[in-house]
């Protein structure tokens, strides 16, 4: 709802899914910031060892903390990720975020900038629980820099609601996708290297991808696959 209620504040744009740090990547009106120094005025750039106080910090700065009002609320209680993070979730980067090709990006997707630019947004999730292992769900979420078309993981996702994930999509409800034992073999492998990339050959493990690829979300008239 919040990250709704923004987009109907501020012209139909969106937040950005990035994390802004205060010098090198991200946009101040990102949804959440990196880890900055309690009463300070610098991003902490030791992401692994900030303490909850600073993360909690960035989530303050964001420009989706003044409709939430609570920094519980962007921690799942079950969150056992690999880098302790604070922060459960991330957004997909084509939700007004860095790679997209029509932002000067290398990665195979187009950026949408704006609410009413999303297609099918009952289809397409705005939010999900990531594991990235660096200590902090750094920028935004990403199939892999390839694109919608390579059949390839790139970040990690938590699972920890029995062999599930949780998604929130573009009109406000939620789902808990369950995973095959490729997938979650996959995202294991992933965190354990930190960076990397694998690619899926069982029937399952293809078709965990493929459903995550029809609902990545793109602007309306776009010719991809959801």
């Amino acid at each position: 709802m919040a990250w709704y209620t923004y987009a109907m504040d501020n012209d139909d744009k969106l937040c950005g899914s990035w994390n802004y740090n205060g010098g090198g990547w991200g946009d101040p009106w990102d949804w959440a910031w990196a880890p900055w120094q309690v009463g300070g005025s610098s991003a902490v750039g030791d992401y692994f060892n900030a303490t909850d106080k600073e993360k909690q910090e960035g989530i303050k700065k964001g420009v989706l903390y003044p409709y939430t009002r609570s920094v519980d609320c962007y921690h799942c209680p079950s969150d056992k990720s690999f880098g302790r993070n604070f922060r459960t979730y991330s957004m997909p980067d084509s939700l007004n975020g860095k790679w997209a090709t029509n932002k000067g990006g290398a990665a195979n997707w187009t950026d949408v900038s704006h609410l009413s630019q999303l297609k099918n947004p009952a289809t397409k999730y705005v939010l999900l629980e990531e594991n990235d292992p660096r200590g902090y769900n750094i920028n935004a979420w990403v199939i892999s820099p390839g694109g919608i078309g390579a059949m390839v993981w790139s970040d990690p996702l938590v699972v920890w609601h029995g062999s599930r994930s949780s998604f929130g999509f573009g009109d406000g409800h939620a789902e808990t996708w369950k995973w095959s034992n490729e997938t979650l073999r996959i995202f294991r492998d992933l965190t354990s290297m930190s960076q990397g990339q694998r690619s899926p050959s069982s029937e399952d493990g293809i078709r965990d991808l493929e459903r995550i690829q029809r609902s990545w979300p793109e602007p309306r008239g776009s010719s991809g696959s959801g």
